[in-house]
């Protein structure tokens, strides 16, 4: 699970990282923006529309799944990063190990 203080509080700090962010990471699995700014913190947020899947259960499923892969891996990530994860059809129905393993890829990609 991924504490409070590392999630977006708002739509305001979406919009931001939106319009200033830089498309960083594409994967089969979902495609990232990210922006870096002064504070220590790291934030996260998701977006699964409606496209992805009509059912709230899959789509609360897919935020339970990348909540839990990405807590452990929060300090890892650049300090100020704000990343925003743009959900694809494709991960419904991938396991856990195959979403950690795009996860992976993109702290690397982070990281450098």
């Amino acid at each position: 699970m991924i504490k409070k203080i590392n999630r977006f509080s708002g739509r305001s700090e979406f919009l931001e990282v939106k319009k200033a962010g830089v498309g960083v990471f594409n994967s089969p699995l979902f495609g990232v923006l990210a922006l870096v700014k002064e504070d220590k913190e790291v934030r996260l947020g998701w977006i699964i529309s409606k496209k992805i899947s009509k059912k709230a259960v899959e789509r609360n499923k897919i935020k339970r799944r990348l909540s839990q892969v990405l807590g452990p891996r929060i300090g890892k990530l650049k300090p100020g990063a704000r990343i925003i994860f743009l959900m694809k059809k494709e991960i419904l129905g991938k396991s856990l190990a195959e979403i950690e393993k795009e996860v992976d890829k993109l702290v690397v990609k982070l990281e450098g």
